[in-house]
């Protein structure tokens, strides 16, 4: 701790230029003043010097004239501050600067940041700050403790963070199996069977093979009805019937109109069991079977059956081969 000893000379000289600022009711604002130190020096409070100048913060700038309203110091005052320089610790008051309290105390900045661990010349007021080297290591001691409690708060928290991360990562992980094991049980097998199970029934229907054409139509007519339109094992038109008798007699498809089955034809002269026979400019065909029968689906009244060729009002365009 530096200490001042101050000659009885050098002490009247100093009150003389102290008690000559002081006295004076301007004060110019010098680099490192605050109003803390201007207050001290005119024994005036920062608060009736604010007022005097119509200060609205404890701001103030080099080069600033501040009025002071202020008498001459006492030979006690001299004393308290030489009391100051002898304590180890000192209470940051409003205005307070590093400077000034340095100043105050006659240490540097730099010793009283290196003992109070401060890493920047902000102060706060009302905080306790070491101004002497021999209070230094206790409280340099006491102030490392909480930094290291810091250090350490923040690895835990990054192991924990961790940890969570590798259970968010574990969970997210198992519905990803999931949606796949979804994917994979879909039924492929099941539609494969559905397509080829419709295949399989109309191949049954052609099973009136062989024989003669009488037999093969009659078969077909069995059971059957007249829908205009209609094309199934129970309903049909008559091109819908002679296709199918087509299909079940010698295999072969032919088209489903009557004009359509005209133009694929070959006409002939001498009609023969198996053969189409037309009506009435290729509106109506039945399958010829020998004898001047047919087997057709003439309408929905007279139904699908075996009868005579001319039975069928109108006149017959011709017979046909496939």
């Amino acid at each position: 701790m530096k200490k001042t000893i101050i000659s009885a000379a050098s002490l009247t000289a100093l009150s003389a230029v102290a008690a000559a600022n002081i006295s004076a009711s301007e004060v110019t604002v010098e680099s490192g003043d605050t109003l803390w130190s201007i207050s001290a020096g005119a024994s005036q409070s920062i608060e009736e010097i604010k007022s005097l100048n119509n200060l609205s913060s404890d701001l103030i700038f080099p080069g600033d004239v501040l009025k002071v309203d202020a008498e001459a110091p006492s030979a006690a005052p001299a004393e308290e501050t030489e009391a100051d320089n002898d304590a180890t610790t000192y209470t940051i008051e409003a205005g307070d600067t590093l400077f000034a309290i340095a100043s105050q105390f006659d240490i540097s900045i730099d010793e009283i940041k290196a003992w109070n661990n401060l890493s920047s010349d902000l102060i706060i007021a009302g905080k306790t700050i070491v101004v002497a080297e021999e209070a230094a290591p206790e409280a340099a001691s006491v102030q490392e403790a909480p930094e290291a409690e810091e250090a350490a708060a923040p690895a835990v928290e990054e192991v924990e963070a961790a940890e969570v991360e590798e259970v968010e990562v574990e969970e997210t992980a198992a519905p990803a199996v999931e949606e796949v094991e979804e994917v994979q049980e879909t039924p492929e097998v099941e539609e494969t069977e559905e397509v080829e199970q419709p295949q399989a029934a109309p191949a049954a229907e052609p099973a009136v093979t062989g024989g003669n054409a009488a037999a093969v139509a009659n078969s077909l007519a069995a059971g059957k009805s007249y829908v205009y339109g209609g094309n199934s094992a129970s309903a049909v038109d008559c091109s819908a019937f002679t296709q199918q008798f087509m299909a079940a007699f010698n295999g072969k498809s032919i088209p489903r109109t009557t004009y359509g089955q005209q133009a694929a034809g070959t006409q002939v002269s001498n009609p023969q069991p198996g053969d189409l026979v037309f009506f009435n400019n290729f509106s109506h065909v039945g399958v010829y079977i020998g004898n001047g029968q047919m087997v057709d689906a003439l309408n929905p009244s007279e139904g699908v059956g075996q009868r005579a060729v001319s039975y069928v009002h109108g006149h017959v365009d011709g017979y046909y081969r496939f």
